[in-house]
C-alpha cells in the first residue's frame, strides 16, 4: 500500500508539477530575455537611486487592445514615502477618472478638499481609474496597488458592469461565464509566453487585429442589448459582488482603509438608450402598447401631461417591461406633480433599459449586501446614491449634478469628493473637525472653470451626437442642455488677461499648486508668450519634477528660441518617464536626436536616432523622420557614405513594411519616402516611391 501511494504521488508530481516547474522557467527565461512587457498596473522605477512608482499602459492590454487607447492617467509617486505623505488611491471607471475633465474631477476635487483641511499634510490622490472599465480590471488594479497600511482607497465602479471586459454587452463577448475560469485566464494573458504566442499569432494573420480595431466610444456597444430576465445578467451581479468583495479584501490585507460607495447615476435626465418588450408579449398587447405609448408621446410632446400620464399607464400595462414607457410615464408624472410616483418609474427605466451604461438597483443592492457583511475594521460604506437622491429631492438626480448619463458636472463631483473627505478625516481620530471648503472657494482654487473646461464640454457636445445618444427619447433636450451648459461656462472664463490676472494672484497663497503653474502656462501659450510659458513650466517642474508633459513642453519652448541644448536636457528627463509608452518614447528620442544634431552633438544625436529606428521599428512615423534627420544631416555635413548607407537602409525598411503589409497601416509612406529622397537629391527615386503601389498582392 505504502509503495502505491508513492508511486501515485511520484506520477502526480510529474503529471503537474513538473510542467509546472517548466512553464515557470520559460516565464523566467523570457523575462530575462526581455520578451513582452510587465503588465501589473504599476511598475517601479529609480532616479538618482531614490525608487518611484509610474502608471503602466501596458497594464490595459490584458483586458483590451492597445489600440484603443484606453490609458491610465500619467502620475509618478514616490515608492517610499514619510508617514506625513496622505495617500488616498482611487479605483474605478471613466465617472471616477473625471471625464470629460479630469483636470477637474473627482480627485482633483478630493485633493484640494483634503489639503485645505490638513495643511500640515502632504496629500496625494492617485487616480487608477480608465474608461470602459469594470470590476473584473478594479479587482486587477487593487492586486497590484502598493498600499501601505497609513493609505486609503476608494472604489467607485459599476456602470460598465455588463458592457465592459468580460461582461455580455460588451462588443466582444467572452464565452467565459466561471469567475475562477476569468482570473485564471488573466493570469495566463499576463504571461511573456503568453505575449509571446499572441505576438507570432498576429505576425502570421494578414491583418494585425490590434491595430484593426479602433476607439469609436459607446457606438461601439450599441449592438448588444441585455434586456432585464436574460439569465446572464445573473452572472453579471454575482461576477460583481465576488469582484468587488474580493477587491476590499485584497486592500485591506495591505492594511488600507478601504472606503466602498454606491454609484450615482442620471435618472431624471438621462432617458432609456435602447428598450424591448418581455419576449412572451403577446401580439395583442404590443398592439395594445404601440397604441397607447403612441397618444402619450404625442401628448408629452404638447405638453398635455394628464393626458400623457393616462395613456402611458396603459401602455405599461400593456408592457410592464417597456424601459422608455416608464420614462416617459415618470417625465409625465413628475409636471403633474406627483413626484414620488415619478422617481419610482425613473428607477424602473433605468432597471429596463437594455443598453446598459449605467449601475442599476441590482449592482447597488449587491454593495449594500457587501457592506452588511464586511468586516467592520479599516473599512467603511458610502452610499453616494442615497446622497445624490438626498441632494436632488423632491426630484431624482439629473442635470443638477451630471453632465449626461452617469458623469458627472463641478457640483457632482463636489457632493461626491466632500463626502469622501468627510470619512477620511474621521478615520483620523485626533483630526479637529472643521468645515470643508465650500464649492465656491474650490472652484477658485483649482481653476474651474476655464479653457480645458470648454473644450472638454465640446468633445463632450460631439459625443452625446452619436449613437447611442441618438436613440434617446430626450436627445433634443440633452443636446440644448450640453450647448446651454457649455455657453454658461465659456462666459464665466472670460478674457485671457483676466485668468492670467487671476492665476497669479491665486498663486500667491497657493505657490506650491503645479497644476495652476501649468494652467498658467498654457493660458501664457494660449498668448503666444513664450518667456512666460517657460517661466510658468520652472515653477511646475520646481513644485512636480516628474510632471513629463511639463518637460516636453519645456523642451518646446526652448527649442524655438534655438536653446537646443537647454531642449535635449528636458528631453533627456522626459525619456526617464516613457519606459512602456512606445509610441511617445519615440518621438522624443526623434526630438532629443534633432536636438542634439542642432547643437552640434553629432555622434550624441546620431546614436540616439539609430537607437529609436532599432529599438522601434513599428513607429512608421517616428522610424521614417529619423531616417530623415540622419539624411538631412549627412547631406548638410557633406557625409557623403553615410548618406548612401542611410537611404539603403530607409529602402530596405520601406520594402520590409510593404511586404509584410504594414505599409497598410501607414497610407502615407509614398509621400514621406518621396519627400525624404528628394531632400538627397534623389528625384528619380523619389518620382518612383510617389507613383509606386503599396499593395504587393496588386500588379
Amino acid at each position: 500500500m505504502r509503495l502505491f501511494i508513492k508511486t501515485v504521488a511520484f506520477y502526480a508530481f510529474a503529471l503537474l508539477a513538473v510542467p509546472l516547474l517548466f512553464f515557470l522557467g520559460l516565464e523566467q527565461f523570457l523575462k530575462w530575455l526581455d520578451v513582452g512587457e510587465q503588465r501589473d498596473y504599476f511598475h517601479q522605477f529609480t532616479i538618482n537611486d531614490i525608487a518611484y512608482y509610474q502608471e503602466n499602459p501596458a497594464f490595459i492590454e490584458q483586458f483590451y487592445p492597445r489600440s484603443l487607447g484606453i490609458t491610465p492617467i500619467e502620475q509618478v509617486f514616490s515608492a517610499d514615502p514619510d508617514n506625513q505623505v496622505l495617500r488616498i488611491f482611487l479605483l474605478g471607471g471613466s465617472a471616477a477618472r473625471g471625464f470629460p475633465d479630469p483636470n477637474h474631477g473627482l480627485s482633483r476635487h478630493l485633493e484640494a478638499l483634503l489639503a485645505a483641511a490638513l495643511p500640515e499634510r502632504s496629500v496625494e490622490v492617485i487616480n487608477t481609474a480608465m474608461t470602459a472599465i469594470n470590476s473584473h480590471v478594479v479587482y486587477q488594479v487593487a492586486k497590484d496597488i502598493p498600499g501601505r497600511p497609513t493609505d486609503l482607497a476608494i472604489i467607485l465602479v459599476g456602470n460598465n458592469e455588463v458592457v465592459g471586459p468580460f461582461g455580455p454587452g460588451t462588443f466582444a463577448p467572452s464565452v467565459l461565464s466561471n469567475l475562477s475560469l476569468i482570473r485564471g485566464l488573466q493570469v495566463v494573458k499576463r504571461s511573456r509566453l503568453w505575449q509571446l504566442l499572441t505576438e507570432f499569432r498576429q505576425q502570421l494573420s494578414q491583418v494585425d487585429e490590434k491595430q484593426a480595431l479602433r476607439w469609436r466610444g459607446m457606438q461601439m456597444f450599441t449592438g448588444n442589448t441585455v434586456p432585464q430576465g436574460d439569465p446572464r445578467l445573473d452572472t453579471v451581479y454575482s461576477h460583481y459582488t465576488a469582484n468587488v468583495g474580493d477587491a476590499v479584501q485584497t486592500l485591506r490585507d495591505k492594511g488600507m482603509h478601504v472606503i466602498l460607495s454606491t454609484v450615482p447615476v442620471n435618472l431624471r435626465h438621462s432617458a432609456p438608450f435602447a428598450s424591448a418588450h418581455d419576449q412572451m408579449i403577446t401580439d395583442s398587447n404590443k398592439a395594445t402598447w404601440e397604441t397607447y405609448f403612441t397618444r402619450g408621446s404625442q401628448a408629452l410632446k404638447k405638453n398635455q401631461w394628464a393626458a400623457a400620464e393616462a395613456q402611458l399607464r396603459q401602455a405599461v400595462l400593456a408592457s410592464p417591461n417597456h424601459a422608455d414607457t416608464h420614462f416617459q410615464l415618470a417625465t409625465a408624472l413628475e409636471r403633474s406633480g406627483k413626484l414620488d410616483e415619478a422617481n419610482a418609474h425613473y428607477q424602473q427605466a433605468l432597471d429596463f433599459d437594455t443598453l446598459r451604461f449605467r449601475a442599476d438597483s441590482h449592482l447597488n443592492a449587491a454593495l449594500h449586501h457587501l457592506a452588511r457583511t464586511a468586516p467592520a475594521s479599516n473599512f467603511t460604506f458610502v452610499d453616494q446614491a442615497q446622497r445624490f437622491l438626498t441632494t436632488s429631492a423632491p426630484h431624482s438626480p439629473g442635470w443638477n449634478l451630471l453632465l449626461e448619463h452617469v458623469h458627472f458636472d463641478f457640483m457632482g463631483n463636489y457632493l461626491l469628493a466632500s463626502s469622501f473627505a468627510r470619512h477620511i478625516l474621521n478615520t483620523m481620530p485626533d483630526h479637529a473637525e472643521a468645515p470643508l471648503l465650500d464649492p465656491a472657494t474650490l472652484a477658485v482654487q483649482i481653476g474651474y472653470p476655464n479653457f480645458t473646461t470648454i473644450e472638454a464640454m465640446g468633445r463632450l457636445l460631439d459625443m452625446v451626437q452619436a449613437p447611442p445618444f441618438t436613440g434617446q427619447s430626450n436627445h433634443s433636450g440633452l443636446i440644448d442642455f450640453i450647448d446651454r451648459r457649455g455657453a454658461s461656462l465659456a462666459a464665466r472664463v472670460g478674457d485671457v488677461d483676466v485668468l492670467i490676472e487671476q492665476r497669479s494672484k491665486l498663486l500667491e497663497t497657493l505657490p506650491n499648486k503645479w497644476e495652476l503653474h501649468f494652467e498658467l502656462a498654457a493660458l501664457y501659450r494660449h498668448q503666444n508668450d513664450a518667456a512666460g510659458a517657460k517661466k510658468a513650466l520652472d515653477k511646475v517642474l520646481r513644485a512636480n519634477p516628474h510632471h513629463r508633459q511639463s518637460l516636453l513642453l519645456r523642451a518646446e519652448l526652448l527649442s524655438r528660441a534655438r536653446d537646443f541644448s537647454g531642449a535635449a536636457q528636458d528631453l533627456e528627463r522626459a525619456l526617464l518617464y516613457l519606459t512602456y509608452d512606445a509610441p511617445l518614447l519615440a518621438q522624443t528620442q526623434g526630438a532629443l536626436g534633432s536636438y542634439y544634431l542642432n547643437s552640434e552633438q553629432f555622434d550624441q544625436g546620431t546614436e540616439v536616432l539609430l537607437a529609436l529606428i532599432d529599438q522601434h521599428p513599428l513607429e512608421i512615423e517616428s522610424v521614417l523622420r529619423a531616417y530623415g534627420t540622419l539624411i538631412k544631416d549627412s547631406v548638410a555635413r557633406g557625409l557623403t557614405r553615410e548618406q548612401i548607407r542611410y537611404i539603403a537602409d530607409l529602402e530596405r525598411y520601406a520594402n520590409d513594411l510593404i511586404k509584410s503589409e504594414r505599409a497598410a497601416d501607414y497610407p502615407l509612406l509614398n509621400r514621406r519616402m518621396a519627400q525624404i529622397l528628394s531632400i538627397a537629391g534623389k528625384n528619380r527615386a523619389a518620382r518612383a516611391w510617389a507613383q509606386r503601389n503599396l499593395n504587393p498582392a496588386e500588379p
